[in-house]
């Protein structure tokens, strides 16, 4: 009111303090969504005689917004945070210059449930020299608060009948962005 006493530091400090906690409301609102993502570097070979597992551990994280994950061990990422997560991994593997090699994929596992959440496949044709292929496998996990989420890749190689053909699984990538908070 134009008679109130004149208090410029008070004033301009419950101003700030004012525009300050309507800054934190909107903050909680519009902040960064919870997300990671962390790589594998170190090259893992398959060479079983018809078919075999192997895990692709993962190594580097990359960001971890909002604390979405624990920090890597065993290679595995284990998800902090409730709610609905998509996940996205990529892989780059050696198609080999054998001729018995039938399929390559790629599983995205809960380690905790043991099941497959996403799986990517392919057939492939035998070729006289090697070539390196990229590929992708998603799927969404619902992480409910006090139960505990871990996932982690698991590559496969299935061969026709005769020696093993090597296939050398290199640089893969995982991508955790929670979609819901609940």
């Amino acid at each position: 009111m134009p008679g109130d006493p004149v208090d410029v530091a008070g004033d301009i400090q419950a101003l700030a303090e004012a525009v300050d906690a309507d800054l934190q409301t909107l903050q909680s609102i519009v902040g960064p969504r919870p997300m990671a993502r962390v790589r594998g570097v170190t090259p893992v070979t398959t060479e079983g005689p018809t078919a075999d597992f192997a895990e692709l551990p993962l190594e580097l994280v990359d960001f971890n917004v909002g604390g979405a994950i624990a920090p890597l061990t065993s290679g595995r990422v284990q998800v902090l945070l409730p709610g609905m997560w998509m996940v996205v991994s990529t892989y780059i593997y050696a198609q080999p210059a054998g001729p018995n090699v039938a399929s390559i994929g790629v599983d995205l596992m809960d380690t905790v449930a043991n099941t497959e959440i996403g799986r990517s496949n392919t057939h492939l044709f035998p070729t006289g020299t090697e070539h390196q292929r990229i590929m992708d496998v998603s799927g969404m996990k619902l992480v409910v608060p006090g139960v505990s989420a871990t996932l982690h890749l698991r590559a496969e190689t299935r061969r026709f009948a005769g020696a093993g053909t090597a296939v050398t699984f290199r640089d893969r990538t995982m991508t955790l962005l929670r979609m819901t908070e609940s």
